[in-house]
């Protein structure tokens, strides 16, 4: 029993003497030592860990080394929140994100510009950066001066976006617009009108004459309605609008003489009249050739419409009249006509060929009677 008990107590001893060691622990994410370690820990250690900048810890930071395994780590370490940086008027704070590491940045709404710094990182103790910056309105200068007119309401400088109002004074139109904006680049737009005189002459046109609308003095966006006088017809727009150029527009007309086209008449000629161009009142008169009875109007006028008036006429053929005979070109015909109370007509040619002959026609030396 006693040699026993020895080895026992003995064995126990050689236990606690070859107890393993433990190597360097392992931690979680976004964590460390605060000190430099050694490579091995002995039976028992007890080491802490710590959260690395800008994370916040949650759980015990210890674990303790037994016969060569660390225990579990319970620490865990989360991102720290900056939360809102706060608010800017007329601006806009444009986040990455509000956890540690992340960045901020201010603008400014159109029209207003940024006094101080712009860009923010959440750190450890809150944002990193300074003061938020404060966004300004753009100001403009005062608008110029408007020669004969002017403007209001009239200030040393305007901020965006505020308006002026422009005016022309009297017999005086606006060419622009009539109002302009602070813009954001710090000048006024559009750009201020001009105040001009306009007044447009009379429209004169030849043989043309005023129709309705208005009176001298024709001022801008006078309208006038022109027209022809009889015997003319109108080349162009017949309304007129005075313009800023103090020019009519789309531009006056022209007035043309109304034209009657050379009258024809079959079977007859032109005894006296007027000549070529035939305008309106334009005359002509007209004869039927011999053997040739007109019907209708000797004497035609031009009309305003461009026709001949009463109507051009005919030269209709005499009835118990003969055509003189065809000549066969070998010759030339001399004729005699006395009419158609029971004369004759004699025709003669000077024959170069004999030709075959119908008893009933006229060739050659031949006469024929007729009677009525």
């Amino acid at each position: 029993m006693d040699v026993t008990y020895v080895l026992l107590l003995s064995s126990l001893g050689l236990a606690q003497v070859i107890a393993q060691d433990c190597l360097i622990p392992v931690g979680g994410n976004n964590m460390g030592f605060k000190d430099d370690l050694p490579q091995t820990f002995p039976n028992g250690t007890k080491v802490s860990f710590e959260c690395n900048v800008g994370y916040n810890p949650a759980g015990s930071p210890s674990i303790t080394c037994t016969n060569g395994t660390w225990s579990p780590v319970k620490l865990t370490c989360e991102r720290k929140s900056c939360g809102s940086a706060g608010e800017v008027e007329n601006g806009d704070l444009n986040y990455e994100g509000t956890e540690f590491g992340d960045r901020l940045v201010v603008t400014c709404k159109t029209g207003y510009i940024l006094v101080g710094v712009s860009q923010f990182t959440c750190g450890k103790d809150g944002w990193l950066g300074g003061r938020l910056p404060v966004c300004e309105a753009v100001a403009c200068d005062a608008p110029p001066m408007l020669t004969n007119g002017d403007f209001s309401p009239v200030s040393d400088s305007y901020n965006y976006p505020e308006v002026v109002l422009y005016k022309c004074q009297k017999d005086y139109t606006m060419n622009g617009s009539s109002s302009s904006s602070c813009s954001k680049d710090g000048t006024f737009k559009p750009a201020p009108p001009t105040c001009i005189r306009v007044q447009c002459k009379d429209p004169d046109v030849t043989n043309g004459e005023w129709m309705s609308g208005a009176r001298p003095p024709y001022k801008y966006k006078s309208a006038v309605t022109l027209q022809c006088i009889p015997g003319y017809n109108m080349n162009g727009a017949q309304t007129q609008r005075c313009e800023l150029n103090s020019q009519w527009a789309p531009g006056l007309p022209t007035c043309e003489p109304v034209l009657c086209e050379d009258p024809d008449v079959k079977n007859a000629a032109k005894e006296e009249g007027s000549k070529l161009p035939y305008k309106v009142k334009s005359t002509v008169t007209f004869s039927c050739v011999s053997g040739y009875t007109m019907t209708g109007t000797r004497t035609q006028t031009c009309g305003l419409n461009g026709q001949w008036a009463p109507g051009l006429p005919t030269c209709e053929h005499d009835s118990g009249t003969v055509d003189p005979p065809e000549n066969k070109g070998n010759g030339m015909a001399i004729g005699l006509g006395l009419g158609l109370t029971g004369k004759f007509q004699l025709y003669l040619f000077d024959l170069l060929f004999n030709y075959n002959v119908d008893p009933n026609k006229v060739y050659g030396m031949n006469t024929a009677h007729y009677s009525s």
